[in-house]
């Protein structure tokens, strides 16, 4: 395999050139995260250069750097995620993860139309008054709820137009293991969380697109068995010139 490392094309392995300022053209073998269907959707890397463990969600794209020992480097290149940092993986899962079908890039919308509000007993917290709405997706409509708290705490999304950023760590620790023990070979991805930026530039609101049958204030998708398709039209796009900070865009209508 070729070296091209990306952070060093300006001649750091020409060692016989003297100019430091020259430049050379180098051909770098572009890679994209693709992981199994039935997998949580998160491929575990170590930092190069401090050896910390981060995990990257799928079509994350990556330049290959080198492969050293049992270890294939590559340099993570969008997304929110140790952007611009070398990490290595086992070699063995790099042929098999690190594939060349790039993410879709452009100006989606998911529509959200609210709905009528009702109670249901959760299983989880007894019963809940839901503010439900119709997401379309893919030419879907499912059914989520915008929000299950009311203590002034949470509200559901006010209507408007908003930018659904790509995922930002593993939702794990969140309890929605059940939905894959529910739905065995079913669901897919379960803790991966897309983030909804409700004010323009400022990031994470702390809002979701997720799995699940309660909400505090996100978009939760209560059709369990349909999550999927959620998720593969959002991981699979990306908002062009954001760097693959986010995904899609977000309409929300009463």
């Amino acid at each position: 395999m070729a070296d091209p490392y990306v952070d060093y094309i300006s001649n750091r392995r020409t060692t016989t050139n003297p100019n430091p300022d020259s430049r050379h053209h180098v051909t770098v073998d572009i890679r994209y995260i693709r992981l199994p269907e039935d997998t949580h959707g998160w491929v575990d890397v170590r930092l190069e250069s401090t050896g910390e463990r981060k995990s990257l969600c799928e079509y994350t794209k990556v330049a290959l750097v080198k492969d050293e020992g049992d270890r294939t480097y590559f340099q993570v290149l969008d997304g929110g995620i140790a952007k611009g940092k070398v990490v290595s993986m086992n070699s063995k899962a790099a042929k098999e993860y690190l594939q060349k079908t790039p993410s879709t890039k452009s100006t989606e919308t998911l529509r959200v139309r609210y709905g009528r509000m009702s109670e249901e007993n959760s299983p989880f917290k007894g019963r809940r008054l839901q503010q439900w709405a119709t997401l379309t997706v893919g030419g879907q409509d499912i059914t989520v709820t915008l929000n299950s708290a009311w203590d002034s705490t949470f509200t559901p999304i006010p209507p408007g137009t908003y930018r659904i950023m790509a995922p930002d760590y593993s939702h794990a620790k969140t309890s929605t293991e059940g939905y894959r023990n529910t739905y065995p070979g079913k669901i897919k991805a379960n803790d991966v969380w897309f983030p909804i930026e409700l004010q323009s530039g400022a990031g994470n609101s702390s809002r979701y697109v997720h799995i699940g049958h309660l909400s505090d204030g996100c978009v939760t998708v209560y059709d369990i068995d349909r999550w999927n398709t959620v998720y593969n039209f959002l991981i699979s796009h990306r908002l062009p010139n954001t760097d693959g900070k986010y995904v899609a865009l977000l309409e929300v209508t009463k």
